[in-house]
């Protein structure tokens, strides 16, 4: 690996990109980084561009993700897909070639993680793998990338600070509910606008957010330059510590 990582990433839409992206420039903090959306313009129903994305690069693979040129062409390989996915149909998409009638997969939730690790699965068998491979990472926001948003621009909000945020069906709504001076709409231009904020409070919403933590965890494991950065180490290790204090 060069001392740029290369990033490709799959997401379901133009603003889950920026927030995507503002995580990453906070957990690679003094890493330069390549950060290429492998999605075209505009997106379909609950990010079905995803799936096909998916299954034409598991095809072009011989059959999974991990024979495909997008990983020879880059060093990590972010999959998104919401866990409000997990609630839907193939045919709600329009999907008719899935490789199994493996959605609906919805859990009960709490806990978050019952419908995320459902929802991996399934993912999986789109990139036509059984485990993940170790330079893919999945990135499962529950219920939506939304709840991570507004985590970090407003973590007081009381159906945050009431408990089990991660479960609320419909987070992006809560936009709308913004104090009127710091209220902003669901378009990419507003989040590119507050990618500092994103990239301040990622943390926050690390320390606090189940999938958060998750992400976190595995793109820094997936990610071998960071390890080879005694200045990212010491760095993670201090997030490391704030979470678990913050669990206590």
């Amino acid at each position: 690996m060069s001392d740029t990582v290369r990033i490709a990433a799959a997401v379901e839409g133009p603003t889950d990109e920026v927030a995507l992206k503002a995580a990453l420039k906070s957990l690679l903090t003094n890493v330069e980084f390549e950060f290429q959306t492998l999605q075209p313009e505009g997106s379909a129903a609950f990010g079905s561009w995803v799936y096909r994305w998916c299954r034409q690069s598991a095809a072009e693979g011989g059959g999974s993700v991990s024979g495909s040129s997008v990983l020879s062409n880059h060093d990590l390989l972010i999959i998104q897909v919401d866990a409000d996915v997990a609630d839907k149909t193939y045919s709600s998409a329009s999907i008719r070639d899935a490789p199994s009638q493996d959605l609906p997969c919805n859990q009960p939730c709490p806990p978050a993680s019952g419908t995320t690790n459902a929802l991996r699965t399934v993912v999986l068998g789109w990139l036509g793998e059984r485990q993940c491979p170790c330079r893919v990472v999945l990135c499962t926001p529950s219920k939506n990338m939304e709840a991570w948003v507004i985590a970090t621009v407003w973590p007081t909000n009381p159906m945050i600070t009431r408990g089990n945020w991660e479960c609320h069906p419909s987070p992006e709504g809560q936009l709308g509910n913004l104090p009127r001076n710091r209220r902003f709409r669901k378009r990419a231009s507003d989040y590119r606008d507050r990618q500092n904020e994103l990239t301040k409070g990622w943390p926050r919403v690390s320390a606090t957010l189940q999938e958060a933590a998750r992400f976190q965890s595995e793109f820094l494991a997936a990610c071998p330059i960071v390890s080879s950065s005694a200045i990212v180490v010491s760095h993670i290790i201090s997030r490391l510590e704030s979470q678990n204090k913050s669990r206590r």
